[in-house]
């Protein structure tokens, strides 16, 4: 071998050797998710953003910039930071959100929904209605002027159930009972039920109420409502004819504020102010637990039929 070969194939040899020790930092780095910041001098670690949209196949745009992806899709090696991203698709309003990237970690919008620009709308009933209600049986009710009546759920199938129609102004509230078999409708000052079967419909006066009405509840599994009204809290007895035991459970310091009642156990959260033991006037929330013996509370509370007891009649 000649000498000026020995010479190139050591110069090969050592140019190869620096390449690859050149080389190998910046491979392992893509590699392992890092990128290199040519312009600061900067290694940094990447990230991931992956998008999915229902319909799929929408345009993707980073920082107003448009990606070749469509949905669905992971978007790799991103610098961390902020970026605005928006999901568009023709006849379709667009969804955008600003997101954050993070080091070695995937960021996800994976439910997307994109609501087309053309909604489809049409009337169910006819005019007149006051107040409805969707049953979760599938039946809509509405309340009219010229009676109770009940369709399905596109409107069709519309039958007159009741001539009642001396709906109060104003209603405020409209509940099921849990086997959709009756409603209960309550303006601030009155609050009656319908009674839907078994049997012929039927509309009752439950309660007039001389304080404001603010809520009312079923009682599960009983034939009670709570009452709430800006004094007290109530139970109503649905049973029996002509008269109706109800009760004042408790009676409020000031207008309580954000009543909440939990059918699963049968309690009533509100707030209502009293006296702390710094003596100043603060609001606490409060649990009204009506489910574990509850019934022996009430009787014991009827059973006294003493004045001061909440005892009324009507």
């Amino acid at each position: 071998m000649r000498p000026r070969d020995k010479v190139m194939r050591a110069i090969a040899f050592y140019f190869s050797v620096i390449l690859f020790c050149v080389l190998l930092p910046v491979i392992l780095s893509y590699a392992l998710g890092y990128q290199i910041d040519y312009y600061n001098f900067k290694i940094y670690k990447t990230g991931i953003l992956y998008i999915a949209s229902r319909p799929a196949g929408a345009s993707i745009y980073l920082n107003g910039v448009m990606r070749q992806d469509l949905t669905p899709t992971r978007i790799e090696e991103l610098k961390p930071g902020k970026y605005k991203v928006e999901v568009r698709k023709d006849g379709f309003y667009p969804w955008e959100k600003d997101m954050t990237v993070r080091p070695n970690m995937v960021t996800k919008a994976d439910h997307i929904v994109l609501f087309s620009l053309t909604q489809e709308m049409k009337a169910v009933s006819q005019g007149g209605i006051r107040y409805f209600l969707v049953s979760n049986n599938n039946y809509i009710y509405y309340m009219k002027r010229s009676g109770l009546f009940r369709s399905d759920m596109d409107g069709a199938d519309l039958r007159k159930l009741s001539s009642y129609g001396n709906w109060p102004d104003n209603i405020i509230g409209r509940k099921f009972s849990s086997n959709n078999n009756e409603f209960l409708f309550f303006s601030s000052s009155r609050l009656g039920m319908v009674h839907l079967q078994p049997g012929p419909v039927r509309v009752d006066d439950v309660f007039i109420g001389q304080d404001p009405i603010l809520d009312a509840f079923w009682y599960p599994g009983a034939g009670y409502i709570i009452v709430v009204t800006d004094k007290d809290i109530k139970v109503v007895e649905l049973s029996g004819a002509g008269t109706r035991n109800i009760v004042s459970l408790y009676k409020f310091n000031s207008s309580p504020q954000n009543v909440r009642y939990d059918e699963n156990n049968g309690s009533l959260y509100f707030i209502d102010t009293r006296i702390g033991v710094d003596s100043v006037e603060s609001n606490y929330l409060y649990r009204l637990d009506l489910k574990e013996r509850f019934f022996d509370g009430i009787m014991q509370l009827l059973l006294k039929k003493e004045p001061d007891t909440g005892y009324e009649k009507r």
